[in-house]
């Protein structure tokens, strides 16, 4: 039996990052895992403390996506506060346009409110009539539904970048330059020389959050210090080595690994704003060389060596670099990612060579029905303009920018971004969807060659 393939204590319920695709009855429950991963809430730091409350805000559009990746039958469980008006309301809006566009989502009345600070208490005390419970991530957040030291074991080893860097070349997998050190000996000669190298600039990546919340560009070891001043100095950290943009191109896979197959199950560009990874371009132009699809294999048989797999298929994120047939991975997510969402609703489009934009943004509180009518007027497979809108998730946690509250919102773009972007201006406003107005398909070719 595979580490990961136990059971929910007193249930004859399997729990893990599952593939989409399951025939068994599954229970969708996708919380914020990553910060405690490898820490304890009870050690965390102010800022880690602050990036797993803008983590849980934003894994709510997850769970809000969760409802069309789930079938008729299966149950999905989101935050409590979902269940509150106008957000109730506003849940069923949604639910209603994932029918419209014929995705078949999960009944209404299967949906299961948590709270947000407690999320895996109500699976742990009366475990769900499901065959799987499928969680974003295996951590110490829900390891009451997984009591094995074993499990938490894998979980860190396989989502280490330091045990990725250590045991890259002799898994033959390529990697950039990389060095392993901890804060205390960022001054030594070793970390100072590996600046210098490459050229006083490098990238830092301490363990943590997704989206790019813990890694930086530093210049000097000096700013590396400054980047973990709350950190002791034992905490490990990766320097990596900058690739240069105008050479290489970042992407990104979803691998399904179960224990007699690795199996490369999408490709998709990064899409970045102000430094943080904001959505994907999805489209099957964007494609990978037999030379990139056979490195990720291999890296999807390491994580599986190291005990990442289940019968029924899990799901693990691959981050690298392209050039021609040159790939750079540079991290392993063994978890469901935030691109197979919108991956997974493309695929059940059918968008096929269709230009796809899947982005997190925002809109103004007071805008978010505006917002909704016109997604709802644009609504894919229901006019036949230049472009079509299809929503994927919502945050009920408001925050304030400019004196004002926003909204997270979620949606995949399909067609002439450039007149989405025209008309969404015409329509609601430069001030809503502004990060839609920072991303630029100008340059996209494909496969990043």
């Amino acid at each position: 039996m595979s580490v990961l393939e136990l059971q929910l204590t007193g249930a004859n319920v399997k729990v893990a990052p599952y593939f989409p695709h399951q025939q068994a009855a599954v229970f969708f429950a996708i919380s914020a895992d990553d910060c405690l991963l490898h820490f304890r809430r009870e050690a965390l730091t102010e800022k880690q403390l602050a990036d797993d409350t803008a983590n849980k805000d934003l894994i709510a559009l997850l769970q809000v996506g969760s409802m069309f990746v789930a079938k008729p039958g299966d149950h999905v469980a989101v935050y409590e506060d979902f269940e509150r008006e106008p957000w109730r309301t506003t849940l069923a809006r949604y639910h209603a346009g994932f029918q419209q566009l014929g995705l078949s989502p999960v009944g209404f009345g299967d949906l299961h409110f948590h709270p947000r600070e407690d999320f895996y208490r109500p699976l742990a005390e009366s475990p769900p009539d499901a065959d799987l419970v499928t969680v974003y991530l295996l951590s110490g957040s829900n390891e009451a539904l997984h009591p094995s030291p074993e499990v938490l074991a894998v979980s860190r080893t396989v989502n280490s970048k330091m045990h990725l860097a250590r045991n890259a070349a002799e898994q033959g997998i390529p990697v950039p330059d990389t060095l392993v050190c901890t804060k205390a000996t960022l001054t030594d000669a070793a970390a100072r020389g590996f600046l210098d190298t490459h050229g006083g600039e490098v990238m830092l990546k301490v363990m943590g959050l997704a989206g790019a919340r813990n890694v930086t560009v530093i210049s000097s070891v000096e700013a590396g210090l400054e980047y973990l001043s709350e950190y002791g100095g034992d905490m490990e950290l990766v320097l990596q080595q900058k690739l240069p943009a105008d050479r290489y191109t970042e992407m990104t896979v979803d691998l399904m690994v179960s224990d007699d197959e690795v199996r490369v199950a999408n490709a998709r560009r990064i899409l970045f704003s102000d430094g943080l990874w904001v959505g994907n371009y999805i489209s099957e132009v964007v494609t990978l060389t037999d030379i990139q699809v056979r490195t990720l294999i291999r890296v999807g048989e390491y994580v599986r060596s190291l005990g990442y797999s289940a019968p029924q298929g899990l799901n693990c994120g691959i981050d690298f670099f392209v050039s021609s047939d040159d790939i750079q991975v540079i991290e392993i997510n063994a978890r469901w990612t935030g691109g197979l969402l919108p991956a997974e609703m493309a695929r059940r489009l059918n968008l096929g060579r269709t230009d796809a934009v899947a982005s997190f943004d925002t809109v103004s509180a007071d805008r978010l029905n505006d917002y909704l009518a016109f997604a709802e007027r644009h609504l894919f497979g229901t006019h036949d303009g230049a472009f079509a809108v299809a929503p994927m998730g919502f945050s009920p946690y408001l925050y304030e920018a400019d004196g004002e509250q926003r909204v997270h919102v979620w949606q995949l773009t399909i067609g002439d971004y450039e007149n989405f972007k025209r008309v969404k201006n015409e329509v609601l406003g430069p001030g809503e969807l502004p990060v839609a107005s920072t991303i630029d398909l100008g340059h996209i070719t494909g496969t990043g060659s």
